[in-house]
């Protein structure tokens, strides 16, 4: 899994897309693409099974707009990725402890801890 906040989920979304496509999942808090990405155009020519995204933002972000990050994932859903866009009212360009909760519950779901074995 790769991920990251703003613009490092910007790169962890062409990591993934672009060159890293048998990744387990991406995460994108409060992050987007650009209208004509490159990410995009990759996209597009490849039919191979893609990364699950899971995206977070805040409607009230003013650095990195809610619609951006809509827009975004509209699109990568539109070429075939699984994506999940989890809206926090009010949340302004930062993170919170129900955003980090659902990161976490989502990272288990995708990365089962192993339990110990016990003889």
């Amino acid at each position: 899994i790769v991920g990251g906040f703003s613009m490092g989920g910007g790169m962890a979304m062409h990591l993934a897309y672009r060159f890293h496509q048998d990744l387990a999942g991406v995460f994108a808090l409060s992050s987007f693409l650009n209208k004509d990405s490159a990410v995009y155009q990759t996209l597009k020519r490849d039919e191979r099974v893609l990364p699950e995204l899971f995206q977070c933002h805040g409607t009230a972000d003013e650095l990195v707009l809610y619609s951006w990050g809509e827009e975004t994932n509209k699109m990568l859903k539109s070429l075939g990725v699984s994506t999940s866009l989890h809206t926090f009212p009010n949340l302004n360009h930062e993170l919170n402890r129900t955003e980090i909760e659902k990161l976490k519950t989502w990272i288990l779901k995708k990365l089962p801890i192993e339990e110990a074995k016990t003889n």
